[in-house]
C-alpha cells in the first residue's frame, strides 16, 4: 500500500507540474525541469558528503565498536545489501539516519545518545529502519520527489516575474492574469505537501521493512517511543537541524494539527500502532 501511495503521489504532482507547464509554455517546461533535475542530480551524487560534514560524523572504526558493526553486517546479509559504512554523530540527542544514493553507497549514522541510551533490542529495529531506507532507495525516490517539486516552483517564479513585469502567457491568450497568478501561488505548496506525503509514506514502508527484517516490531516501536521521548525541539544539535531533519528515523520536530501536513515524518503513536498491528514474524535475542 505504501509502495502504490509513492506511485501514486509522483503521479500527481508530475500531473502539476505537466498542468503548469500546458500554461506557461513547451519553453519554460523543458527549462524548469532540466534546472531542477540538474541541481538534485547534484545532491543525488554528493549530498551524503555534505550531511555527514553538516551533522560532524566520523566514521567509526571496527576496532572501537565491533558489537555494532557486527549488528550492521548481519542485518545487510539478511537484507542482501553490502555492509553500509558506520559514522557516530557527537550528538547527545538519540537519533539516527541513512543515506548513500544507492546499496553500494550506504552509510548508515548513529549519534552518541542513541548508542549510550537504547537496548540492543531496540537499536536493532533502528539498525534495520535505515537499511530499510537503503534497501528501497528512497534517496533516489526523495531526489526524484524534490526535482519534481523544484520544477514546480521555478515555474511558480515565473509566472510570479511575469506578472510583476506585466508580461506572461496568458495576458497574450486572453486568459486571467489573476488566475494565473494564484495557480502559481498554490502549486508549489500543492507540489511540497505531495513531496511531504512521499517521505511519509516512506517512513512507514522502511517501519515495516525493519519489523520484516527483525522480525520483532515490537522491537522498533518501543524504539520509536524511546526516541519520542528524547527529543527536545529546544536542542539545537547537529541533528536538529530543519535541513537534515527529514533524514532522521525520528523528526526533531514536532507538529500537531494542520502542521502534520507539513511533516516529513508520520505521528509516532501512528507508526507505533501499525507495528504492534503486526504479528511477530521471528524472535531473536539481540
Amino acid at each position: 500500500m505504501n509502495r502504490l501511495k509513492t506511485f501514486l503521489l509522483l503521479s500527481l504532482v508530475t500531473a502539476l507540474l505537466v498542468a503548469f507547464g500546458a500554461r506557461m509554455g513547451t519553453g519554460w517546461l523543458t527549462l524548469a525541469i532540466a534546472a531542477a533535475f540538474a541541481l538534485n542530480l547534484g545532491a543525488y551524487f554528493w549530498s551524503h558528503k555534505l550531511v555527514l560534514r553538516m551533522q560532524g560524523a566520523e566514521e567509526m572504526p571496527e576496532e572501537e565498536m565491533p558489537w555494532l558493526h557486527r549488528e550492521v553486517a548481519q542485518l545487510a546479509a539478511e537484507a542482501g545489501i553490502p555492509k553500509p559504512r558506520v559514522y557516530v554523530i557527537p550528538d547527545d540527542a538519540p537519533n539516527a539516519f541513512a543515506t548513500g544514493r544507492n546499496p553500494e553507497h550506504g552509510v548508515v549514522a548513529f549519534t552518541e545518545g542513541i548508542l549510550r541510551t537504547m537496548p540492543r533490542r531496540e537499536l536493532r529495529g533502528v539498525i534495520a529502519h535505515e537499511l530499510s531506507h537503503i534497501v528501497h532507495r528512497d534517496i533516489l525516490v526523495a531526489t526524484v520527489a524534490a526535482a519534481l517539486a523544484g520544477a514546480v516552483s521555478l515555474l511558480a517564479h515565473g509566472v510570479q516575474w511575469g506578472a510583476l513585469l506585466g508580461g506572461g502567457r496568458e495576458d497574450e491568450e486572453g486568459g486571467s492574469p489573476l488566475g494565473g497568478l494564484l495557480f502559481a501561488l498554490l502549486a508549489p505548496l500543492g507540489a511540497s505537501l505531495i513531496q511531504f506525503a512521499i517521505s511519509r509514506s516512506r517512513e512507514y514502508l522502511a517501519d515495516e521493512g525493519a519489523a520484516r527484517l527483525t522480525g520483532d516490531p515490537e522491537g522498533l516501536a518501543l524504539a520509536l517511543l524511546r526516541l519520542g521521548r528524547g527529543q527536545d525541539p529546544e536542542r539545537q544539535g547537529p541533528t536538529a537541524e530543519p535541513a537534515t531533519a527529514s533524514l532522521m528515523i525520528a523528526s526533531p520536530f514536532a507538529g500537531g494539527g494542520l502542521l502534520r501536513w507539513f511533516s516529513t515524518h508520520p505521528p509516532i503513536e501512528d507508526r507505533v500502532a501499525r507495528l504492534r498491528a503486526m504479528a511477530p514474524i521471528r524472535h531473536r535475542a539481540a
